[in-house]
């Protein structure tokens, strides 16, 4: 320990900053690893769940692609399978509703779901059945849903006031209470409404996720096959018409376990990205690789000075093996106190808001044991391996020679030493460009064309009440000077994978729409252009009108502007028979993720025949003029909406806004590769300037002869520059087509993404060889300004 505490002394600031950097890499461990497990248990909280399975469906409404969202009448074909243990599907839409308890307005989630309800994911509830669940007004709650609404978990047997779906108001009774489901998994919390078995046979509306569990050693195969069969037998085809059903309908369905349709990418929430929970974990063990070959070379730069002190004690009668185990205690005390460090920083991220926003889930110790313990061993073996060949290397020579001459530069050290840095460079450069490419991607999707303009819109959902008076909020925000128009519909687009799918005609004349229900001002608030026919207008609202994408009429080339798309669909009699009043042009309807260039898009404007629909436009959308303060036009918008309904409290969203959460995950993953490159780059910085800092040391006496004999202080410094651009070269000439392979992996994760430009490879050479080069400038201009005179009396 004397020895660490003298390199201390003399070395502080090296020290301090190798500390610093072993530290920031174990916290990093630590963090990175959390997130892994957040994504790697996805769904395990739900019960049974290696038995438990997803119903999903390729074709049909889906086109050319797999759905999660079926029909209720498939949970009975479900049940009817021998396989099949038990059944029930769960609406993926929530719906907040405000609901009275005393005198007191809550906002809830309201979740449907078949029987038995939320037991059927959950095991058991705390309190209360679910057998009631469905009868009357009988509903089940969360946990975090109970103590908001009555101030306590149990609340089996109280009551708050709803509202029918016409208005009017109920009592409703919690007859259970269940544990919370957490962030990683498929299922929200709230208010769970057990529906009617009445609603059984309703094939019209596919808008349900449907679960199933499976009996101990059932194939998950055979149950696909059965499933099909069953929907065959329904639709009145026996397992001989199948080749006939195969081409006809293009249905193929499938079960995915619960433990995979996070990472599937089917349903709207399931954003889990395999890849990237790989290259967390990569990324988690090798920022301690990186900080252990960090240590490594510090501890090889301390060598020649302590070799000396080292042989002394050799001499002294000092066994090989115990010289040898002080040296690597003593880095294992280094890493111990690195640990600590390690520790305070991660307690500080946990402490703030806006480096959480880094990970999901909870990074708290406790819940993290077995984690927190491979944290601190991991950290103690990296400092263990860090001396082990300096405390060979050390000890490897005659004492007799070493107290004779000098082991301040040898060649074998030296190359050691750049070899280590050079792995460091490596990383550094595959990184930047890993960076450059993520931040390429960033850009190009808020800033590519959209097909509409999504820039000065905002947009809310209107509350029951405001739903009813549509003519006076437009009215009323149109008064403001700076609103140019102002659209009812119900989902804003460009922002989700999700959309309402309907089907329409049959055998050849078959079509598959993704329908956006709105009102006739919508598309001119969000400016998408009209190419064919003309665009909505308010007489619309009486008859009914489609205008669609041109996409959905290059695939359907039956279909003509002024036809009507109920013509083609006997099935469906009057409902929705509407006229094609005109075309948009095509537009990013879901997020990039998925190839918006064969989607068919129908925009209707709902007629009295579809009034038992209820009104499906809940969301308002306004559109400033250019150039206005857009904090003060959000203001003004809310104050005008909270004017006209006290209902709730209003308050706008940029589109921009749902752009930022459409790709929460995927920008979650940037910021973390981000800081982990950053991490590492310091590192490597931190090892640039203490290898420096030694061999400026070492060489202060020939650095003095030279200065001299005539030698500036810019040939010095150059001297020192001009060892690490070899390294510099060889090392981007490694990585760079590292760094192309891992961000186009990155990048087929995106359907629609953006190319890898050339020159964000010379840019990332000449970024990090900067950081380097300036970085040795720095430490060796500070010894080439020296007296040469006290550096020669003093070495």
């Amino acid at each position: 320990m004397k020895s660490l505490l003298y390199m201390f002394r003399r070395y502080r600031l090296a020290t301090l900053l190798n500390l610093l950097g072993l530290g920031v890499a174990v916290a990093t461990f630590y963090l990175f690893m959390t997130q892994v497990i957040y994504n790697r248990t996805y769904n395990h909280n739900i019960h049974d769940h290696e038995h438990m399975y997803r119903l999903e469906i390729y074709g049909g409404l889906f086109g050319e692609d797999w759905g999660c969202n079926i029909c209720r009448p498939f949970v009975t074909l479900l049940k009817e399978i021998p396989q099949v243990k038990d059944a029930t599907y769960i609406s993926p839409y929530i719906n907040k509703t405000d609901v009275k308890v005393g005198n007191r307005t809550i906002t809830v989630p309201l979740i449907n779901m078949g029987k038995p309800g939320i037991e059927f994911f959950t095991g058991k509830l705390l309190s209360g059945s679910s057998k009631t669940c469905g009868d009357g007004h009988n509903v089940i709650v969360s946990r975090s849903t109970a103590e908001k609404m009555f101030g306590t978990a149990n609340a089996a047997g109280k009551t708050f006031e709803g509202e029918n779906g016409d208005g009017s108001k109920t009592t409703v009774t919690v007859v259970g209470v269940s544990e919370d489901m957490p962030d990683n998994c498929t299922l929200p919390n709230g208010v769970y409404i057990c529906e009617n078995e009445s609603v059984m046979n309703e094939y019209s509306e596919w808008s349900f996720n449907a679960y199933l569990l499976l009996d101990d050693g059932a194939n998950p195969k055979k149950v696909e096959r059965a499933t099909k069969l069953a929907y065959m037998k329904s639709m009145g085809l026996s397992e001989k018409d199948e080749k006939r059903f195969d081409k006809e309908v293009n249905m193929k369905i499938r079960i995915t376990p619960v433990d995979d349709i996070y990472f599937s990418g089917v349903g709207p929430n399931d954003r889990g990205n395999r890849s990237l929970v790989g290259v967390l974990t990569v990324a988690s063990v090798f920022v301690l690789f990186i900080a252990m070959l960090n240590l490594l070379n510090f501890s090889l730069s301390e060598i020649p000075m302590r070799m000396r002190g080292i042989n002394t004690r050799r001499v002294m009668g000092a066994s090989v093996g115990s010289l040898r185990l002080k040296m690597i205690m003593e880095n294992v005390m280094f890493a111990f106190v690195a640990l600590l460090i390690g520790i305070l920083l991660i307690v500080a991220f946990q402490r703030n808001e806006s480096c959480m926003k880094l990970v999901s889930g909870d990074i708290h110790f406790a819940s993290h044991i077995v984690l927190a313990a491979i944290m601190a061993v991991s950290a103690l073996v990296v400092g263990a391996l860090s001396a082990v060949i300096p405390a060979f290397y050390s000890t490897s020579f005659s004492p007799a020679m070493v107290l004779k001459g000098s082991f301040g530069l040898s060649p074998r050290g030296r190359r050691l030493r750049m070899a280590i840095m050079a792995v460091q460079f490596c990383l550094a450069f595959a990184l930047t460009i890993y960076i450059g490419v993520m931040s390429s991607q960033s850009s190009y999707i808020f800033n590519s064309d959209y097909g509409f303009n999504k820039n000065e819109v905002f947009y809310t959902g209107l509350s029951e009440e405001a739903q009813t008076k549509k003519d006076a909020v437009r009215a009323e925000l149109k008064k403001l000077p700076f609103v140019e128009s102002v659209g009812f519909a119900q989902n804003a687009i460009g922002t989700s994978d999700d959309y309402m799918g309907w089907g329409r005609g049959d055998n050849e004349h078959h079509m598959v729409f993704q329908v956006l229900p709105c009102d006739y001002e919508y598309l001119r608030t969000m400016q998408l252009k009209i190419t064919e026919g003309r665009d909505f207008r308010e007489s619309d609202m009486k008859t009914g009108a489609y205008v669609l994408n041109k996409t959905a009429m290059a695939q359907y080339k039956w279909l003509v502007v002024g036809d009507s798309i109920g013509r083609q669909n006997s099935g469906w009699g009057s409902q929705s028979n509407y006229n094609i009043v005109g075309v948009c042009n095509n537009f990013k309807l879901k997020s990039m993720r998925c190839d918006n260039s064969n989607v068919a898009v129908a925009f209707v404007i709902f007629g009295p025949d579809m009034a038992q629909w209820g009104d499906r436009c809940g969301q308002v959308f306004v559109r400033v003029a250019k150039n206005q303060d857009k904090i003060e036009a959000k203001r003004r918008i809310a104050e005008v909406l909270n004017r006209l309904d006290g209902s709730q409290k209003y308050e706008m969203w940029f589109l921009d806004d749902d752009l930022q959460q459409t790709y929460v995950e995927e920008f979650r993953f940037i910021s973390q590769v981000k800081l982990f490159a950053i991490i590492c780059i310091i590192i490597t910085i931190i090892g640039v300037f203490s290898l420096t800092m030694f061999e400026t040391e070492y060489r202060r006496k020939e650095i003095a002869i030279r200065k001299v004999m005539g030698s500036s202080i810019g040939s010095v410094v150059r001297l020192f520059a001009m060892r690490y651009a070899v390294p510099l070269v060889v090392a981007f000439i490694v990585s760079a087509p590292v760094g192309w392979w891992l961000s186009n992996g990155w990048l087929q994760s995106f359907a629609e993404h953006t190319p890898i430009h050339w020159w964000l490879f010379p840019m990332a050479f000449v970024l990090v060889s900067a950081v380097v080069i300036t970085t040795v400038v720095i430490q060796s201009w500070r010894v080439a300004t020296a007296n040469p005179v006290e550096s020669i009396k003093t070495e």
